[in-house]
């Protein structure tokens, strides 16, 4: 019985955080800091756009042969796995046609996805003469409001483009639908034939809600946590951080540099969700004893614990990220190169190799690790209403639009210094992890091209 009383929390937690939720928000704003300043990267000549039709045709029969390869490992060593049908493996048929289709349905995504050639341009930045892109032509999500402050540029099949930029655009476009409706449940055909079963966690019914075990990855919870809730389990980022990083080998190894540079992106974009505290653990700073207790008063009748408990966190989940969104933005609008997010990114944490496990082993982990001291110092830097109010809902609220200039006047400036150096342990992590995973990477595209 008990057993069944957690499962039915942590579903709870886990559903209803998620709504717009989007880990780091504008991958490419902490990705850009860091990649510039890694001379493997800076220094790697531009290289020449290929659109995937292009590089999936003139590879057909060797990636047919590597995916098959990558299915195999993922079957053996990737935990909780779901296997890919025989139906959709990649073959070499010699249709251009269908190539695409066959390409993405063989790496289980959003077959909608839509694979523009383009450039995301961080504020300050020189993207050259190139032409605007509609936001709408780089994502099937049906209103992407985030993305209207970004600039995106058009790149031309064949023109050359500095990897740089390709690799921090690449960051974020797991974000624009990738992974979205997936799940045999979501009400999708691709869903229905994709094979990875129920959605284990994350709303369903909500748009962003349906990537979300493709995002988060919670290996460090309570044993406790695990028996009681084992689909937990059954996330797939480390899943996609392989297979985007086999095929920016491959593509590498065929040199074929610019969708090499762009998978590397990809990868690195996962790599980055698990180093925030939210998407590590279901419940940043509360005790697996604690969501115990919540839960048998509910199951008893008295749901108001487990319900305020749902509040806070999704609240705490979109407070974190906003005002890292806004602080950073800021700093790039106004030219600070002295703020302390960019020299955060510019000064990474002590390397560790990357390994296979890197991401659980060591991204997560941390990540796992800081969410008890970012829980404490939110309560105590942002107001109360943001932080602490179950009856208030952040989203959409002119304090979450304002979050900055209300912070100040709530708590004093001090309160905005103190969350800064919060995210910016995180980012001097993020940091090292990118640098790491670039290291990993260099043998492959540093060959002769």
């Amino acid at each position: 019985m008990l057993k069944h009383f957690l499962k039915l929390l942590l579903i709870a937690f886990v559903v209803w955080p998620l709504g717009n939720a989007y880990s780091w928000s504008e991958h490419p704003l902490i990705s850009y800091p860091v990649l510039r300043n890694i001379p493997q990267v800076v220094q790697a000549p531009d290289v020449e756009v290929r659109s995937l039709a292009s590089f999936l045709m003139q590879n057909e029969q060797a990636l047919a042969q590597v995916l098959a390869a990558q299915e195999a490992h993922a079957r053996q060593h990737i935990q909780a796995y779901a296997p890919l049908p025989d139906a959709l493996a990649f073959a070499a048929t010699g249709n251009a046609e269908d190539v695409v289709q066959r390409f993405l349905q063989a790496i289980r995504v959003n077959p909608n996805s839509r694979m523009a050639l383009y450039i995301h341009v961080p504020p300050g930045s020189d993207g050259g003469n190139r032409v605007p892109v509609d936001p709408l032509l780089l994502t099937t999500l049906s209103n992407p409001i985030d993305m209207l402050r970004t600039t995106y540029l058009n790149l031309n099949e064949g023109e050359l483009v500095s990897p740089l930029l390709v690799l921090s655009s690449a960051t974020n476009e797991p974000d624009y639908g990738l992974d979205l409706g997936l799940f045999d449940d979501n009400n999708t055909w691709w869903g229905d034939i994709y094979g990875f079963g129920t959605q284990t966690f994350g709303n369903p019914n909500l748009e962003y809600g349906t990537q979300a075990p493709f995002h988060m990855g919670f290996y460090h919870e309570a044993g406790i946590v695990f028996a009681a809730a084992p689909f937990l389990r059954r996330t797939f980022v480390e899943y996609r951080i392989h297979l985007f990083q086999t095929l920016a080998e491959f593509a590498f190894s065929r040199n074929q540099h610019y969708w090499g540079f762009r998978f590397m992106g990809w990868a690195l974009h996962y790599i980055g969700d698990l180093s925030v505290p939210y998407h590590a653990s279901v419940l940043p700073g509360v005790s697996a004893l604690r969501m115990i207790w919540i839960n048998l008063k509910a199951m008893i009748g008295f749901p108001r614990s487990r319900d305020n408990a749902v509040q806070l966190v999704s609240n705490r989940h979109a407070v974190y990220e906003h005002f890292q969104f806004l602080v950073l933005r800021e700093a790039f609008e106004t030219g600070n190169k002295e703020h302390p997010l960019l020299l955060a990114l510019a000064n990474p944490t002590e390397k560790i190799t990357f390994t296979p496990d890197f991401p659980r082993a060591i991204v997560a982990k941390e990540a796992f690790e800081k969410g008890r001291a970012t829980s404490r110092a939110m309560r105590r830097n942002f107001p109360r209403t943001l932080i602490s109010d179950p009856t208030f809902e952040v989203v959409g609220s002119p304090e979450m639009t304002n979050l900055i200039e209300y912070m100040t006047t709530e708590k004093g400036k001090e309160s905005v210094d103190a969350m800064v150096e919060v995210i910016a342990e995180r980012f001097r992590a993020y940091s090292m992890h990118t640098h790491s995973f670039v290291e990993a990477m260099t043998p492959h595209f540093k060959k002769e091209q």
